[in-house]
């Protein structure tokens, strides 16, 4: 304290009792700069946005990066919403977050906004083409629901259609639909080997396989109209066990290297559009992967990861685009389409 100011103050008080001093106040050092708490959230969550997609990238080099390549959407969801953040005048760390939620939910939705009616013709066909609507669709092992699997597939109303997680609880649907798909082949009673290809179209050739090396399949030779055109049902395993699903569909490319004429490939791969597994079978056996669309999960309603496909050969024409369709008890959404398909 500094003793003689006060007293300074003291005696000019006692000269004049009515001059009110103001005893000056010490000076405060300068604050330091608080650090810029907004800037380094969004920063954070751009570099967990960028680092994501690059890790599913580097699955392509290392497969054991895949498992980042099946949330690549959300992951650019992620990066585009705090860079988008980072230009806001303040709270940028929440406004990322919220728009990267919001981001995150509008792709489940823009999934959801194709459910119902399934696009119908007439259609612009070009000489030799055929309309063929097509659709995948894992029942769900658990689901015991078949009036409402019943109702969906009917509603669906595909030319061809696999099924995937078949099991001999949903037995009695062949049966069932027996009058809108006469032709039908399932591999049910077979250990492991839960799929079935039902089709409006003679099938023929009809193959099923689940103790191999590859993933379980199943497969048949379309006739009628449909004639050179040769369709499989797959289902491969998921991760954890991300080694062995490429020693799957790395068997399976192979397997199928030998196949003659048009191809149609649909299952439940358990890999989205951005993963190693999809890309070696489109590029393996040079097909065309023609679903992106979000099918799981079904629980939530904003289904967030593409993992049941259909594929087809070069030249393959899409007619309608992809369409999810309704739940009906299991944890996928089924998925539609219709494509021009010449088998000349």
């Amino acid at each position: 304290m500094n003793t003689k100011s006060d007293d300074l103050i003291d005696e000019i008080s006692e000269l004049d009792p009515d001059l009110v001093l103001v005893k000056p106040e010490p000076v405060k050092p300068p604050k330091k700069k608080k650090r810029d708490v907004e800037w380094g959230g969004a920063l954070i969550g751009l570099i967990v946005g960028v680092t994501g997609i690059l890790a599913g990238r580097l699955g392509h080099i290392w497969f054991a990066f895949d498992v980042f390549s099946q949330f690549t959407v959300q992951f650019i969801c992620v990066a585009a919403a705090f860079s988008f953040a980072a230009f806001m005048p303040r709270r940028k760390a929440f406004a990322g977050l919220v728009l990267s939620v919001l981001a995150v939910l509008a792709y489940g939705l823009w999934a959801q906004s194709t459910a119902g009616p399934v696009q119908a013709g007439p259609w612009q066909l070009n000489p030799g083409e055929r309309a063929v609507r097509v659709a995948h669709f894992n029942l769900f092992f658990r689901n015991n629901d078949l009036d409402a699997i019943e109702k969906e597939v009917l509603r669906l109303d595909a030319d061809i259609i696999s099924l995937v997680e078949f099991t001999e609880e949903k037995r009695p649907l062949l049966d069932r639909l027996r009058v809108r798909y006469p032709y039908q082949a399932e591999c049910s009673v077979v250990w492991n080997c839960h799929l079935a290809i039902f089709s409006k179209y003679p099938l023929s050739a009809v193959q099923a396989n689940s103790q191999w090396e590859g993933p379980p399949f199943i497969s048949a030779q379309v006739g009628g109209p449909l004639q050179g055109l040769t369709v499989y049902g797959v289902h491969t395993t998921r991760f954890p066990h991300s080694r062995a699903q490429l020693t799957q569909v790395t068997a399976l490319v192979k397997s199928m290297e030998s196949v003659s004429g048009k191809l149609l490939v649909m299952g439940d791969f358990n890999a989205t559009p951005y993963s190693r597994v999809t890309s070696i079978v489109a590029d393996g056996l040079g097909l065309d992967r023609l679903t992106s669309m979000p099918t799981w999960p079904s629980t939530v309603e904003v289904p967030q990861l593409a993992i049941d496909h259909i594929f087809a050969s070069k030249g393959t024409r899409v007619l309608a685009g992809q369409q999810i369709g309704y739940a009906s008890g299991s944890d996928h959404y089924p998925v539609v389409m219709t494509l021009g398909i010449d088998v000349q």
